[in-house]
């Protein structure tokens, strides 16, 4: 191997075993909140027991998903290879406005198109989401909002940090290109289910090159937090309804409005950018470019990515993400059949 692409093994490795402590403290966490449950409301009244559980569920979660960073870090310096920092800007892109409705709408067309794909997959995700008790909306404020920080505010956080924040930011150097779509591949297997890999791995490309673009990961947070919310807010419509009909018409509603205000959105965006130096514009997606530009300063060969992305720990991690998927295919399928 060259000294790029022993570089590339180590982040990639690194990245395989920090993958590895994140299911292990995902799972270890999962496995508590059966007992938690129990625990809080026996000695709680249900409002307050929701309340704790939602706080103990954000604080897990988060957890799961951040102390794996240090790992990682470790892992690169532990050779003497320089860990880049994430980008940490102190405000999100002035673009912000527009981005919000786009990247709704490209996840949403995402979203439709895994639908028709996976539709005899029903939706049963085995993940911690689905073991908070009371997620659906109360009628006390309180505990909505605390409903909207537990699915909306931490994972928007917490799965930047690490996908964007720190493993993208350390495979830039061997092209950008290549950062954005590891990263987007194993965010989306991080998800581990038949119904989300498709457009999970479309909302990483797209929060991937705002991340290239704006050198914010405040602002993809901000972005996936809304798209969280989106979602959760149609939930909350759906139940406040009464009406199935009505209900849905107001979905529909809401969805055209605001997918047509993302296609327009986007419109803007790449007319604004589509007028960047030409040499930026080719650096991504494997393109060289000028060392200076912050593109490919390690340069790798495609099939030097390819053959060094499948490390020991890589291969383990989506061995079991794989596994995963199939016992969700074989749950719905026997669920089916019954």
């Amino acid at each position: 191997m060259t000294k790029n692409e022993t570089y590339y093994r180590r982040v990639t490795g690194a990245a395989g075993m920090t993958l590895l402590l994140f299911l292990l403290l995902l799972n270890l966490f999962s496995i508590s909140l059966v007992f938690v449950q129990d625990l809080f409301y026996h000695f709680f009244y249900p409002t307050p027991a929701t309340v704790v559980y939602q706080l103990y569920y954000a604080a897990g979660y988060m957890l799961s998903f951040m102390l794996p960073v240090l790992l990682f870090r470790h892992l690169i310096r532990s050779k003497h290879y320089p860990y880049r920092p994430m980008q940490m800007s102190a405000l999100p892109s002035p673009w912000i406005f527009l981005l919000l409705p786009a990247t709704v709408a490209v996840i949403f067309s995402a979203a439709r198109l895994n639908a028709t794909f996976v539709n005899i997959v029903s939706y049963v995700p085995l993940s911690t989401e689905s073991l908070i008790p009371g997620t659906n909306p109360s009628p006390l404020g309180f505990e909505w909002v605390l409903e909207v920080i537990a699915l909306c505010v931490v994972p928007g956080f917490c799965e930047e940090f690490l996908f964007r924040g720190a493993i993208q930011t350390n495979l830039r150097p061997f092209g950008r290109g290549n950062a954005i779509l590891i990263s987007a591949f194993l965010f989306s297997m991080m998800h581990q289910n038949p119904a989300q890999i498709l457009y999970t791995f479309v909302a990483g490309i797209f929060l991937g090159i705002v991340y290239e673009k704006t050198n914010s990961l405040l602002c993809c947070s901000v972005l996936h937090m809304f798209n969280n919310f989106m979602s959760t807010m149609e939930d909350m419509v759906y139940l406040g309804i009464d009406h199935v009909f009505r209900s849905t018409i107001a979905i529909y509603i809401f969805e055209t409005v605001l997918f047509i205000l993302g296609v327009i959105s986007i419109a803007i965006l790449i007319i604004r950018f589509s007028k960047q130096d030409v040499i930026l514009r080719e650096g991504i997606f494997e393109r060289s470019t000028s060392v200076a530009d912050g593109y490919a300063s390690h340069p790798i060969s495609p099939a030097a990515v390819r053959k060094y992305f499948m490390t020991p720990s890589m291969i383990i991690f989506l061995v079991l993400s794989v596994l995963q998927i199939l016992f969700i295919l074989v749950i719905n399928y026997v669920y089916g059949f019954f």
